[in-house]
């Protein structure tokens, strides 16, 4: 009898464990997917803020030539890189240096990289915090749950009769 039921637990246990597998996978496939598509849109942002509307226009031209479509480039963003460093030079680097700044500033992680450190190795490490914190971008994020700020009628009262502190509603004032 004793024997069975520790089969039971046995089974029971594994088959949590493979659901608990399967949903950390999608969680986790989700944040990767999430995390390739803020890449393509800082990207897209970076040369928009940067260089304009019709520069951008031409760099999707000259990747699309380079065999990588505006949907690929945040999948194929070594390719991306390459196609640009061949085309504008050592200028391409800042293109690619802003997009970095701008995931990291996307998740709300530190900056602590320079100009001249790897971009690379950057990009990588902040997929993994991203992957491993549960990290959402902001553009993903519902903000108005938790910073919405209701003030009360005596904020907007006129001068003089507003107050700096929760005074008004002190026992015994009267405004």
């Amino acid at each position: 009898m004793m024997r069975s039921q520790s089969r039971v637990t046995i089974a029971v246990f594994n088959c949590l464990r493979l659901m608990s597998f399967h949903q950390e996978h999608a969680l986790r496939s989700s944040l990767v997917d999430s995390f390739y598509e803020t890449l393509g849109y800082c990207f897209g942002k970076v040369l928009l803020e940067t260089l304009g509307a019709k520069v951008q226009a031409s760099v999707y031209d000259l990747l699309g030539r380079s065999g990588i479509r505006k949907e690929d480039i945040s999948n194929r963003f070594d390719d991306v890189v390459q196609a640009l460093t061949s085309a504008l030079g050592t200028c391409s680097r800042v293109v690619i240096h802003r997009t970095v700044v701008e995931m990291f500033k996307e998740y709300s992680q530190r900056l602590d990289f320079s100009y001249t450190d790897s971009l690379r190795d950057r990009l990588a490490l902040l997929k993994e915090a991203v992957v491993a914190n549960h990290v959402l971008p902001h553009r993903l994020r519902d903000e108005s749950a938790f910073d919405s700020v209701e003030k009360p009628d005596w904020v907007d009262a006129p001068k003089g009769q507003a107050y700096s502190s929760l005074y008004p509603m002190k026992k015994g004032v009267k405004t």
